[in-house]
Order: C-alpha cells, then sequence, then structure tokens
C-alpha cells in the first residue's frame, strides 16, 4: 500500500423489488421498487448525506435509478447513469424464478450454476458468469481510473453487481464472490482501492437506516442471524 490517497467506493444494492419473496432473475428487466424498497433507499440517501462525493453513479435501471438519484439529490451532485453496471443478463430467464427455471431447465441452469458453468452464457442472448465478471470488471476499472487522485464516490446497482466489484478487489474467482458474498436489498459496502491495487474491505453487506445495529430492526436482524436461524 502507497501513502497516496485512496478511491473510497460506496456500492450499493438497490432496494427491495416486486415479488421479493419469490424473487426472479431480474437481470436487465426494468423490475419495480416496492414502496419498501423506496424507503430503504431513501434511508441510505439520508445516511450518507453528510459524505462530500466526488461523483454518483449508478445502473440506468430504474431500480438502482432511484436510489442514484435520491443519493445525487442529497448530496449536490449529477446522477450519472451507465448501462455498464446493470445486473447479469439472464437470457430468456428474466423474469423467471428459479421453481419456474428448474421445471423445463433443471440440467442447464444447475450446469451454469456449477463451478464448470463459468463460459456458459444463459440461455436466449444471455451472458454467461465469466462475461459478466469481465463486464463490471472494465466498468470498474474505468471508475478507478477517471479518479485516479482518490476521494469518495457513490455507486448505485445491483447485488450480482456488488458482488462482481467485490471479486475483483479481494481476488476472488467469481464463481466464489457469487455464492459466499451476501448482499441484502439496500446493502451498502464501502472499499479504499489505493493507486498500486491495495484494497481494505470496511464494509460488506451493511444496512442504514433509522433502527441501527444496536436496535431493534433490520439492522440488527441482520447482525443477530435471524434470516439464518429463524
Amino acid at each position: 500500500m502507497t501513502g497516496s490517497k485512496p478511491l473510497r467506493l460506496f456500492f450499493i444494492r438497490h432496494g427491495q423489488t416486486e415479488n421479493a419473496e419469490n424473487p426472479p432473475f431480474n437481470g436487465w428487466c426494468d423490475a419495480q421498487l416496492t414502496p419498501l424498497g423506496k424507503q430503504q433507499l431513501d434511508q441510505v440517501a439520508v445516511g450518507l448525506a453528510d459524505i462530500p462525493f466526488e461523483a454518483v453513479y449508478s445502473s440506468d435501471l430504474s431500480r438502482a435509478v432511484y436510489g442514484g438519484q435520491r443519493l445525487a439529490d442529497s448530496t449536490g451532485q449529477s446522477l450519472i447513469q451507465n448501462p455498464k453496471w446493470r445486473e447479469m443478463n439472464f437470457g430468456r430467464w428474466e423474469g423467471l424464478n428459479y421453481q419456474q427455471i428448474t421445471q423445463d431447465d433443471n440440467d442447464l441452469i444447475h450446469k451454469i450454476l456449477s463451478h464448470d458453468g463459468n463460459e456458459i452464457p444463459f440461455p436466449g442472448g444471455g451472458e454467461s458468469p465469466a462475461g459478466f465478471s469481465e463486464r463490471i470488471n472494465a466498468a470498474l476499472k474505468n471508475l478507478i481510473e477517471k479518479h485516479s487522485g482518490g476521494g469518495r464516490v457513490a455507486l448505485v446497482a445491483h447485488g450480482g453487481t456488488c458482488k462482481m466489484i467485490w471479486g475483483k478487489l479481494l481476488k476472488l474467482p467469481a464463481e466464489v464472490a457469487w455464492q459466499f458474498i451476501r448482499q441484502d436489498f439496500a446493502a451498502v459496502n464501502v472499499a479504499d482501492i489505493y493507486p498500486d491495487g491495495y484494497c481494505v474491505a470496511h464494509l460488506i453487506n451493511g444496512y442504514l437506516g433509522p433502527e441501527g445495529y444496536h436496535k431493534s430492526g433490520p439492522g440488527f436482524e441482520r447482525l443477530r442471524g435471524d434470516h439464518i436461524f429463524s
């Protein structure tokens, strides 16, 4: 790690979307936020309002744009949208949940999601996991180059996008990052990226809301592990 000032990247997943109780493979579909999803992103914007961001970016899909615009408005920035930050393209499986996909394509989906399926594209014009990772890596490289002098930058995107960013920063294989890094709705992630490529992870799958981690509510539920032990 050099003595140069790092780029501190705040990267955030969008809020809750429709049908979250049995989530579909939304991918590039323009899935809509629920009222709770908008509230979650409003809370993120309030929680980060005092951070002097150099820029605020988002995917161009509306579920990410909403959070990006709220954050940009709260910090006095103009939102910069870029389709390169989109979720993975799941091809003809977009809009379908896992149970619907396995009814007709059980063998194929298990093959793609296996350790050896990284190069297989999703059917119907979708991306392969490796291709998705390469797209996000290229977008991240471009962002880092644009902010080579350091500072603070925010990005509102998608769960898969955030996982691939962590994979690149922590030098994890794409399939490992996808499987083992959790990203809940409105998850907040923070990492310092130094000019020599050194990375310091400060927050993974964090929560910003009025309840806080130490009080009753979503933050404490995440800390206590209610989604695992209930």
